[in-house]
């Protein structure tokens, strides 16, 4: 009877260690969310299943491109048990996501990598595009004329950047707009006009933003 008793005591403690480990984390990692997805209706999602607290909403990136993936960070800990309820099957554009909790308390996040991690580790957030791809060597000064009637977040040099891969693959550039309607405005026009048309390799151009 004792060993069950202390047993059960054991029991009980975890239960109440797995609490207290829940009760610090601020962060929900969903998953399954469909590639083109932004914070906006993510935040819209959560909206409609009561889901309380939400301070940030960051797609996450693997080198620039979208892993399906969002992380959520909350206010305080305490919304963190009702909020994985409410998101218990919760949809998103048809597609059911899957949601759990993430404990920073004692690490702190990962620290972010040029475009890795939550909003592909860079600034200016919801204002920058990723054109690509372009010819290895490419150099950004190739774009200074078709950007110019662009407003860009600083100097040319700062605000266009090139996204370099390890092996002679095709490259892509970060271009930070001045805002995010300036952003909108580059993927839309890129897509609609080709401003690089006179380039046989352009016709394979895209833009999108990170966010």
């Amino acid at each position: 009877m004792a060993t069950t008793k202390g047993n059960s005591l054991s029991f009980e403690t975890l239960k109440l260690r797995s609490f207290a480990a829940l009760s610090k984390a601020q962060h929900i990692l969903l998953k399954r969310i469909p590639a083109l997805t932004t914070p906006a209706d993510i935040r819209r999602m959560l909206t409609r299943y009561n889901v309380q607290g939400v301070a940030d909403v960051a797609i996450l990136y693997e080198n620039f491109i979208p892993t399906k993936q969002a992380l959520i960070t909350l206010a305080r800990p305490n919304f963190m048990r009702d909020n994985l309820r409410e998101l218990t099957n919760a949809t998103l554009s048809g597609l059911v996501l899957t949601s759990e909790e993430i404990d920073y308390s004692v690490s702190g996040p990962p620290p972010p990598v040029f475009g890795t991690g939550p909003h592909a580790g860079v600034d200016n957030v919801g204002k920058n595009v990723v054109l690509s791809p372009f010819p290895y060597g490419t150099s950004p000064i190739n774009l200074e004329t078709v950007l110019e009637k662009y407003t860009l977040a600083g100097s040319f040099n700062d605000s266009v950047l090139p996204i370099r891969n390890a092996s002679k693959n095709p490259i892509s550039m970060l271009v930070k707009l001045g805002s995010e309607s300036e952003a909108y405005r580059v993927v839309r026009e890129v897509h609609m006009t080709n401003p690089l048309v006179w380039f046989r390799w352009s016709r394979d151009l895209r833009a999108r933003i990170i966010h």
